[in-house]
């Protein structure tokens, strides 16, 4: 626990930062490498599309559910304690899964990966989100979270083809470990601990909070957030078979995703420095247009620099567009509840997204994924737009 010489805690330390990050991107790391657990899945454990796309949703729909019943105890867990029991068991798991006999095991296995991660995630944010400049920490954590994505993802084909899908499994395992690592700066109190021992802290109270807006438009919102990271969700887990389909290299393909990471930090940079200078609307339309513009050229364009333009184009966009999504939502909900609700959302959708394209693919032809992608964008704009222009008056 680290103390100024009032002995005081200090949540802004920079090591509770750097632990934060860490547990943050530890429960978050399947994300980066979706298109090739879903690849690893079909290729060397036998799974038919369906199941992949099965397994992998299911992982994600427990980290949602997890991540949202959070809500009801992040305020009053000790951070230490409870991230390296949440980092062992991690561990834990992922090795157990080498050693899955078959489908439905595994089914189980990832889905108490997805809870363990749900509650991981909860508690990096919740630290992220105690200090006095979380928007800053936030940011950092976007850049080092998928910078760390497209160099694990420029690696990742030596796992694989040492080792198989045991390579992917061993891979996530050692997020966890150096999360454990970094455990020993994450604060030992609870959050509401920590606020309570600043000087001058005063409890937070959400009795008099409230969401002041129609129900109907809030509907369409939470809709449109949901629907947004379908679409998401979807097209990029199956962007690796994609490649594929167009008979790349698993070397390109890999180098293709890594650039798109990158890409996919600028996007976010981009929206950081832009903020509301031009409004909601506008940004998500641009958003939209790259990721549309990704489609239509993995639909048309063959070879490796147009796979790589279009994965940087989709990662451009939608890390450009997520935060106008989630943003709206923080900027109309005065209790936090919209909040969550929303990253719940959010993370269903992307859970959503490859359950629906696997069931989508008649293989080996992978175009109705694209079909998704692109529905689910246009989707997003017109239950959006008038939401965003009824708030602006």
């Amino acid at each position: 626990m680290h103390q100024d010489r009032n002995n005081r805690i200090d949540r802004d330390d920079w090591r509770t930062i750097v632990a934060s990050i860490l547990f943050s991107k530890t429960a978050v790391a399947p994300f980066a490498i979706a298109p090739f657990l879903i690849g690893g899945y079909i290729d060397h454990l036998g799974l038919s599309t369906a199941q992949a796309s099965q397994t992998l949703s299911v992982e994600i729909f427990a980290l949602a559910i997890s991540n949202a019943l959070a809500f009801f105890w992040i305020s009053r867990a000790a951070c230490r304690i409870w991230a390296q029991r949440l980092l062992f068991t991690l561990v834990a798991l992922n090795i157990s899964c080498i050693y899955a006999p078959g489908f439905e095991v595994l089914l189980v296995q990832r889905a108490l990966v997805g809870a363990t991660e749900g509650s991981l995630l909860a508690l990096g944010f919740g630290l992220l989100g105690n200090t006095r400049r979380p928007n800053r920490n936030f940011g950092l954590y976007f850049a080092v979270s998928l910078s760390v994505g497209a160099v694990n993802i420029r690696i990742l084909p030596l796992f694989l083809d040492t080792a198989g899908v045991t390579g992917l499994f061993i891979n996530l395992s050692l997020y966890a470990v150096i999360g454990l690592a970094g455990s020993v700066w994450a604060q030992k109190v609870s959050i509401s601990e920590m606020n309570l021992a600043e000087e001058g802290a005063k409890p937070v109270t959400t009795a008099s909070a409230g969401i002041n807006f129609p129900l109907l438009p809030l509907g369409f919102l939470l809709l449109a957030n949901y629907v947004y990271f379908v679409g998401q969700g979807g097209v990029w887990s199956f962007l690796e078979r994609l490649g594929l389909q167009q008979q790349l290299e698993l070397t390109g393909i890999a180098n293709a995703l890594a650039i798109s990471l990158f890409a996919g930090v600028a996007g976010g940079f981009t929206a950081s420095w832009l903020d509301l200078k031009l409004g909601r609307i506008i940004p998500l339309l641009l958003a939209i247009a790259f990721a549309v513009a990704s489609i239509f050229i993995l639909w048309r364009a063959q070879g490796v620099v147009a796979f790589t333009v279009a994965a940087c184009l989709f990662n451009y966009g939608n890390n450009f567009g997520h935060p106008y999504v989630l943003g709206f939502a923080a900027k109309i909900d005065k209790s936090a509840r919209l909040t969550v609700l929303s990253g719940a959302l959010h993370t269903g959708g992307q859970a959503t997204g490859p359950l629906v394209a696997g069931m989508l693919v008649v293989s080996p032809d992978f175009t109705n994924v694209l079909w998704l992608g692109l529905g689910a964008f246009l989707m997003t704009v017109i239950l959006f737009v008038p939401v965003a222009a009824l708030a602006r008056k």
